[in-house]
């Protein structure tokens, strides 16, 4: 009985490992999947700035999100090219609380 438990418990865990690699877990936009965009940098006089001080809690992704009032307007990777270009190439991990920081503010054109 032990050893059937057994079979039965490492099909599960090798069936769970594929299906992760293969098809995997996190829901995919249609847009994203189709095309690769390039990701540059936009440029920083075209884009409104805000400065934000960073509290406990805080990310990049955060922020951005609560200054749009909803889900980001462009790509991550896109996000951080933007903070780097405008924080002296500071990552958004390297942030500290207490510390202000410029955001860029996202328009309906680059919806």
């Amino acid at each position: 009985m032990k050893k059937i438990v057994a079979f039965i418990a490492i099909s599960i865990l090798i069936y769970s490992v594929y299906y992760d690699l293969t098809i995997g877990v996190i829901p995919r936009s249609s847009a994203a999947s189709s095309k690769l965009v390039e990701n540059q940098p936009i440029p920083v006089e075209k884009e409104p700035i805000t400065s934000v001080e960073i509290k406990p809690g805080d990310t990049v992704i955060s922020i951005i999100e609560g200054l749009q009032q909803g889900p980001l307007p462009v790509p991550i990777s896109q996000v951080v090219l933007d903070f780097q270009e405008l924080n002296e190439g500071i990552k958004p991990e390297q942030i500290q609380i207490g510390k202000t920081y410029q955001f860029p503010v996202y328009n309906q054109q680059n919806r």
